[in-house]
């Protein structure tokens, strides 16, 4: 009997996770307002096991919300093991900013039900993920201490809605700040030399037969 209990347990739990995983996909491609049953469908479930896991497309919404929150969150621990703290923090950023903009229609739902649309309130792991990335940045002389972790998902948030999806417009356009945020002037490039002007002979004309101008 007991056996039969976990395998029953065991069964819901992977129905749970494929609808996650499903929904989230779905989601991303075509907007939180995907029907339900299509999010059951590629699922392999029906209907029914659907709402036996979430009371309905919010409960749905959140619940994904939270397991790519916990993503983002272990993802951070991941770039700070093989990236140096600003690549680190720049690559993190850049994900927030993906996973911000890749749920279509979910400000707009969460608002409509009275639901809380602020990252920040709903998952602190990302707060506290995010300030980790800031901190070592900071310890590590690169990024000024004058900003803190609110500061930064501020700026995140503006590039998620200026940015409208693009992950190349996002791209360029936290350069731009991380720029700003550095604690000296670095380089975005190869610096291109400036080229020598010619010189000017005795005569005052230059080598194309012209005065320069005065």
């Amino acid at each position: 009997m007991a056996d039969r209990q976990r395998g029953v347990r065991s069964d819901a739990l992977a129905n749970r996770e494929r609808i996650l995983r499903e929904g989230a996909r779905l989601f991303r491609r075509h907007g939180v307002n995907v029907p339900l049953d299509a999010v059951a469908k590629a699922a392999g479930v029906g209907s029914a096991t659907l709402h036996r896991h979430f009371s309905g497309r919010v409960d749905l919404v959140h619940c994904v919300l939270d397991a790519e929150a916990d993503r983002l969150a272990a993802r951070a621990a991941e770039l700070q093991a093989v990236n140096r703290p600003e690549q680190a923090l720049r690559a993190w950023v850049l994900e927030l900013v993906q996973f911000s903009t890749s749920l279509r229609g979910l400000a707009a739902l969460l608002a409509a039900h009275d639901a809380d649309t602020t990252l920040e309130a709903r998952h602190r792991s990302l707060t506290d993920a995010c300030n980790r990335l800031l901190g070592a940045a900071q310890d590590d002389g690169h990024i000024r201490t004058t900003i803190d972790v609110g500061d930064l998902l501020k700026l995140a948030h503006g590039i998620a809605v200026a940015s409208a999806g693009s992950a190349d417009v996002a791209a360029r356009l936290f350069d731009v700040v991380l720029d700003g945020l550095r604690t000296h002037a670095t380089p975005a490039g190869p610096v291109t030399p400036r080229r020598p002007r010619s010189p000017v002979p005795a005569d005052g004309r230059s080598p194309q037969g012209r005065r320069p101008p005065r």
